[in-house]
């Protein structure tokens, strides 16, 4: 009997190392995010062409994209213009960034995870609510060559200030105008879940679109603002 209570004991004490252990064994892959990140820079002053909205009815796929949790909806156009000879589309959308991460990638579970490891709480057990902050995802898309750059907004504009065409300029590449103070400081990429914002930066993606399906306006004025290339 006592050979068998042993062994029991022997059994629960390694489950509970296990259990113990795993949010720290699990987090070099839990939290990475991955994907080919470029960075443009920070802002500058830029001189270009705002185009006016456009319509796009057809699919958005992201191909080898990061591991984002897409929330309800899908992509719309708001901006699509000429920047150095090719066409762009730009694309917004909604993500959900649920407390305890506030980051809008992977799953809830791994997401946990994680931030178990991090704040190292072991268990991992913690109290959980039902705090949700929406963000903005946008995609810039070189319509030509079938490549985006996905960008996560951390601040404004967020989904209860919509973004619109005026926000882009179309120069040497695709900008959005600092229009809020801080706009730029909290828009970019990461590398890992709850690691450090790179601003100024964006995935490169690659994407599908249906060109046949996007009107695109003209270039209503010119303009000359503070601003962060996007794509």
């Amino acid at each position: 009997m006592r050979k068998y209570l042993k062994r029991f004991l022997i059994v629960l004490f390694l489950l509970a190392l296990v259990v113990v252990a795993l949010p720290f064994l699990a987090a070099p892959w839990v939290c990475h995010i991955g994907g080919d990140v470029v960075c443009f820079g920070g802002a500058a002053e830029v001189t270009g062409s705002v185009w006016g909205p456009c319509n796009y009815t057809g699919a958005v796929e992201i191909i080898d994209g990061p591991p984002i949790d897409w929330a309800r909806g899908g992509f719309k156009c708001v901006a699509a213009g000429r920047a150095s000879g090719k066409t762009y589309a730009v694309f917004i959308r909604e993500v959900g960034a649920v407390y305890p991460t506030f980051d809008p990638f992977k799953s809830e579970a791994e997401r946990d995870l994680c931030y178990c490891a991090k704040e190292k709480i072991v268990p991992c057990i913690f109290a959980k609510t039902l705090a949700l902050w929406r963000r903005s995802v946008i995609l810039v898309v070189d319509v030509e060559e079938g490549v985006g750059y996905l960008s996560i907004v951390y601040g404004f504009p967020s989904p209860q200030w919509p973004f619109n065409y005026s926000y882009f300029i179309f120069g040497d590449g695709v900008y959005l105008v600092d229009l809020v103070d801080g706009l730029v400081a909290e828009m970019g990429a990461k590398r890992e879940i709850m690691g450090p914002l790179l601003k100024g930066c964006a995935y490169r993606v690659k994407i599908k679109l249906e060109p046949d399906k996007l009107t695109i306006s003209q270039p209503l004025y010119n303009a000359t603002a503070r601003a962060v290339r996007v794509g």
